[in-house]
């Protein structure tokens, strides 16, 4: 799933590998080019499609863990990889550490870093029920009382924000929400208050726009990540 964000975020050769822009399920979500397109890290991008030949014949060397996405600095396979979201996002504060991937005052930035990580790992039922679909209108399907719950904490978090995002200016924390916000879209969750404010300023962000255009070009049809769709005929 590639993501440039609001350009300008890295000046040297990396390469992001992912699989869709449009579905984000399990290891394929949309915050891993987010924080770089949103805090204007430059960067290349290699898409990799799942059982396909090009991922047979390449995903062994091009990731140590076999996964997506993996973030390689140098040239792919010979430079220096980091594997998994969160991993990726530390690594490029690391490298960057002026361009504010985390918010610099260090209690926000834990902040940031537990609300990036509960969506990493959490949010199973919302995730599994209401699978990412940029291109799809799918209203009501996938509620249930499990995803209600999801829903409702997400709320709560998105209304907290300290504006204009999360945690002030756009940072990876953002990025990894940027999948749900374009969830409720999909499947018609209306939130309401600040909660419904913070959603529509990510998605308007230049990040998101440009990442959902670049996913609206997508044709593919992968029935595990569209279960409330028919393929093409």
């Amino acid at each position: 799933m590639p993501l440039r964000f609001q350009d300008d975020f890295l000046k040297k050769l990396e390469y992001l590998h992912v699989v869709s822009r449009r579905e984000f399920a399990g290891q394929n979500r949309a915050d891993r080019r987010t924080p770089k397109r949103g805090r204007g890290i430059e960067f290349r991008e290699r898409m990799l499609k799942f059982d396909s030949a090009e991922w047979t014949e390449n995903i062994a060397r091009l990731s140590p863990s076999g996964l997506v996405p993996v973030l390689w600095e140098g040239e792919p396979g010979a430079g220096f990889a980091t594997w998994d979201t969160l991993a990726i996002a530390e690594r490029l504060h690391e490298i960057r550490p002026d361009s504010s991937i985390w918010p610099d005052h260090a209690m926000q930035r834990a902040r940031a870093r537990s609300a990036a990580a509960e969506m990493h790992s959490g949010f199973r039922a919302l995730r599994g029920a209401m699978p990412m679909n940029i291109r799809g209108s799918y209203p009501g399907e996938g509620m249930n009382d499990e995803v209600a719950k999801d829903i409702a904490r997400i709320s709560a978090l998105w209304a907290a924000a300290a504006g204009p995002y999360l945690f002030g200016e756009f940072c990876a924390a953002d990025a990894f929400y940027a999948p749900v916000a374009t969830r409720l879209v999909t499947y018609g969750v209306e939130l309401e208050g600040a909660a419904r404010e913070y959603q529509q300023r990510l998605l308007a962000s230049s990040a998101v726009t440009a990442w959902s255009a670049d996913a609206l070009k997508e044709t593919e049809f992968v029935a595990m990540d569209e279960p409330y769709a028919a393929p093409a005929r």
